[in-house]
């Protein structure tokens, strides 16, 4: 979990560079990021603040399944491995979607992350 959470803060502050620099470039305004409107921001702005939006969806599921595994005592080895598998395919598809952004790498490392998920649900909701 901090490993995840370490990943995503990293994002955010990303975030908060992409976007610093656009307003101190004089491509978008300090108004603009009141209601997101009145310019247009740029690709990488856009994706920025995508990808970070995106690590709070289902990376969510991760961490109250980490949650629940420590709080049931189901936090052994085989859980620890696909918690680590699941850490490392969201930041490959991080580092897909904020470098090259091609769909199909980005989509296998996104599509395997959620089947790592299921599989710590599948484990918690039935143990093996």
């Amino acid at each position: 979990m901090a490993a995840m959470f370490g990943w995503t803060f990293l994002i955010m502050l990303r975030n908060v560079q992409v976007r610093v620099a656009a307003v101190l470039r004089g491509k978008l305004t300090n108004e603009y990021f009141e209601l997101f409107s009145g310019g247009e921001p740029s690709e990488l702005v856009v994706k920025t603040g995508n990808h970070l939006r995106n690590l709070f969806e289902f990376p969510l599921l991760f961490y109250t399944a980490a949650l629940a595994a420590l709080v049931t005592n189901q936090g052994d080895s085989l859980f620890t491995i696909l918690a680590w598998s699941y850490v490392g395919l969201r930041v490959a598809h991080s580092l897909v979607h904020l470098t090259i952004n091609k769909v199909p790498p980005r989509f296998l490392f996104y599509f395997l992350s959620n089947i790592i998920l299921l599989l710590m649900w599948t484990k918690l909701a039935v143990p093996w």
